[in-house]
């Protein structure tokens, strides 16, 4: 094998470590956000638990949003599971030909169908 091949499957190997680990800590993050908020509901007096502010936002949770980072390990580690094409013709899905070309608005539709694609052997 050559330098290059080789130096090419490490590198495709700690971006798809580093994808991991950035799902490991939004998952810690999402763990550790959901558990913080109900202790201060119980703390607080029934009257207040019991108003409709109370109850909106749990019914109107926002999308997850990705940074440009997040979004660029998500589409590296699909491709370095073999899977380039597809990664490409994801991205002329929405319109871009580069990750930088993407709307930021589209990042979260994208990797839902990026996690699709990698998902799917």
């Amino acid at each position: 094998m050559s330098k290059m091949s080789n130096l090419d499957l490490v590198l495709d190997e700690m971006i798809t470590a580093g994808q991991k680990m950035i799902e490991a800590a939004n998952e810690l993050k999402a763990m550790f956000s959901e558990t913080s908020e109900p202790e201060p509901k119980k703390a607080t007096k029934k009257k207040e638990t019991t108003d409709e502010p109370a109850t909106a936002p749990a019914e109107t949770e926002a999308p997850k949003t990705y940074t440009f980072t997040e979004v660029r390990g998500i589409m590296a580690a699909l491709s370095g599971q073999g899977k380039k094409a597809e990664a490409k013709a994801l991205l002329q899905k929405f319109g871009a030909n580069r990750l930088s070309d993407l709307d930021e608005k589209d990042y979260a539709a994208l990797v839902e169908e990026a996690q699709v694609i990698a998902n799917a052997d």
